[in-house]
């Protein structure tokens, strides 16, 4: 019975929370205290390999100004080479604004991988550091960020996600071996974000470290 009711309070729960865990990347750049640049490690049909993501609903201070600078030094720290999960606006055509950035809300993960409530999002804005814009045009209601879930969130993507981050037992025996494997050869290059003059957007490429 208890099974049966926890099944009908999921199903109840608001569409807006939708599946936070679409995506999932490494934070490799912070633009802004609203725009981030992500390396994917488990993907969607909608994403690309590195990509230019907008945190849903909320709006940071231009980093020309010194409240825009302290809102990009806080998502720093609470975000650079941090992995997060992403859920992708589904209402979007090609879930982007003009500026080519994803849609996003993104949440932080546990020991376990598994996403941590609240979102990215409302933390930027209960720590002052954006304002809620809640746009109408994408999938998500912004005030449900502030009603806590009543069961935890779902984590599909969670097997995959170790997969990747978490060495086999061949890996692990291979790296306690007396040999080690040559790195590639791009292991100096990084991964950046460049604003374009002819869009004013940004742009993600490499360069050497």
């Amino acid at each position: 019975m208890m099974q049966l009711a926890l099944l009908i309070l999921f199903c109840l729960l608001p569409a807006a929370w939708g599946a936070p865990d679409e995506a999932a990347g490494r934070v490799v750049t912070v633009v802004s205290g609203d725009s981030l640049g992500i390396e994917m490690i488990v993907s969607d049909p909608r994403t690309n390999y590195i990509d230019s993501i907008k945190l849903a609903d909320i709006d940071a201070p231009s980093t020309v100004t010194s409240e825009g600078k302290a809102s990009k030094a806080y998502a720093v720290s609470l975000l650079k080479n941090k992995t997060v999960y992403l859920d992708i606006d589904d209402n979007i055509s090609q879930c982007r604004n003009q500026w080519s950035e994803l849609i996003c809300v993104v949440y932080l993960m546990d020991e376990d991988y598994q996403p941590i409530w609240p979102p990215v999002n409302r933390i930027m804005v209960d720590e002052g550091y954006a304002v809620l814009h809640d746009d109408a045009g994408n999938e998500f209601n912004a005030s449900d960020w502030w009603v806590q879930p009543s069961l935890p969130l779902s984590g599909d993507n969670r097997d995959r996600l170790r997969a990747r981050l978490e060495p086999s037992d061949l890996e692990s025996q291979l790296n306690e071996s007396s040999w080690q494997a040559q790195p590639p050869q791009d292991s100096n290059e990084v991964s950046i974000l460049k604003k374009s003059r002819a869009s004013g957007g940004y742009v993600i490429g490499y360069h050497n470290r």
